[in-house]
C-alpha cells in the first residue's frame, strides 16, 4: 500500500467520523448554561474579547462549539 492510498483511507475515515459524530453546536444561552454563567456574561466576554471562541454568521446569530468551550474552561481554571 502506498502513502497516497493510506492518505486517502485516512481522509475517508476522518470524513466518516465527522459525519457520525458532528461537532456539538450551542447557542449563547446554551453555552452560558454549560459554563454556569449568565447570557449577559457571554455577551460581555464577546464584547471584551476574553471569552471562548465563537462564530457569528450574522449580526443576530452567535454559535459556540462544545469542544471550544471545554478547551477554554481548561485554559481558565
Amino acid at each position: 500500500m502506498t502513502i497516497e492510498q493510506l492518505s486517502e483511507q485516512l481522509k475517508t475515515l476522518h470524513n466518516d467520523l465527522i459525519r457520525s459524530n458532528p461537532p456539538q453546536v450551542m447557542t449563547s444561552r446554551e453555552a452560558a448554561q454549560f459554563l454556569s454563567v449568565t447570557d449577559e456574561t457571554m455577551f460581555r466576554w464577546r464584547k471584551d474579547g476574553v471569552g471562548p471562541s465563537y462564530s457569528q454568521p450574522n449580526s443576530r446569530v452567535v454559535r459556540y462549539l462544545h469542544a471550544d468551550l471545554v478547551e477554554w474552561m481548561k485554559e481558565h481554571q
